[in-house]
């Protein structure tokens, strides 16, 4: 399964940070961890999006309800179209408060246990509700262990 880790919407205070570099180190080893890990054969790309802005903005960037496109295209502002297969896209908020002052090992912490949570109870639309929830948690929690995160 292809999966990967991003932050879509980072207030620019990061940019005086290494956070985004912290998050494509983060984004690559957890490409190679799922690699050639699969949960249901119609799962094939797995995509995390975290939004992490300073509290004056957050009532703009509200995350989005889970989502599974089994096959779909969509047109951007582009003229190109972009195909969307086997994809389940979720949206989490990460602690701007905790995430701006922290460092890469306290960040991966912040993000680990964010995302834990959010798998805890995330409910798997019904296209999918065979998707072997119980396994792919226990393999993010090892990833993360294995990241050197206090789960």
């Amino acid at each position: 399964m292809e999966i990967s880790i991003n932050c879509s919407v980072l207030s620019v205070e990061f940019d005086k940070t290494s956070k985004r570099e912290d998050l494509d180190i983060l984004d690559q080893k957890m490409k190679e961890f799922f690699f050639k890990k699969e949960y249901l054969e119609s799962v094939a790309q797995y995509d995390i999006s975290l939004i992490c802005v300073s509290p004056g903005f957050q009532n703009f960037f509200n995350p989005r309800r889970p989502k599974y496109y089994k096959d779909k295209c969509m047109k951007g502002l582009t003229v190109e179209e972009v195909r969307l297969t086997k994809l389940f896209s979720c949206e989490l908020v990460l602690n701007y408060d905790a995430f701006i002052v922290s460092d890469r090992k306290e960040g991966y912490n912040i993000i680990a246990n964010t995302v834990m949570r959010f798998l805890e109870e995330l409910k798997y639309p019904i296209a999918i509700k065979k998707f072997d929830k119980k396994r792919f948690n226990e393999d993010m929690k090892a990833f993360f262990i294995q990241m050197g995160c206090n789960i």
